[in-house]
């Protein structure tokens, strides 16, 4: 004998992985954790040591190409990655909220993620051929 309810099943459609949106809602909180540390050092750093009246293109020249250059395109490199993906999917977050169209959904998300890639682009090339040139970087110029 089958007994039912006298309503219809609801299936919940899926997109992505499994627990996609956990591993996002994870990433926001150690992002942000991070992008606190760092940006709180580079403040300090810029602000403190350096004086913002002596940031000039040859200070950051200096700090690129000096002794400690790696360190400082991997930092101002990490300061790049981890601002724009947590920017772009806070965004991402703004947009799932207020824009209840799937197509106009998917399109402004695609419009966000192709800026949010150009501006990464043009940042990582900025830090690898940018003042002294990766010549210098690796100790070839």
């Amino acid at each position: 004998m089958t007994v039912t309810t006298g309503r219809a099943a609801r299936v919940k459609t899926r997109y992505g992985a499994p627990n996609h949106e956990g591993r996002i809602w994870l990433f926001m909180r150690l992002s942000g954790l991070v992008m606190f540390v760092t940006v709180v050092f580079h403040l300090l750093y810029m602000h403190m040591v350096v004086r913002v009246e002596n940031i000039t293109f040859e200070n950051i020249d200096a700090r690129w190409s000096g002794p400690a250059g790696l360190f400082w395109r991997l930092f101002d490199a990490s300061l790049l990655f981890i601002g724009m993906a947590h920017g772009m999917n806070g965004v991402r977050f703004s947009i799932n909220d207020y824009v209840h169209n799937r197509f106009l959904n998917l399109m402004l998300t695609g419009i966000v993620y192709g800026i949010g890639g150009l501006l990464i682009l043009a940042g990582s090339l900025a830090i690898i051929f940018g003042v002294g040139g990766l010549g210098r970087l690796i100790g070839m110029g």
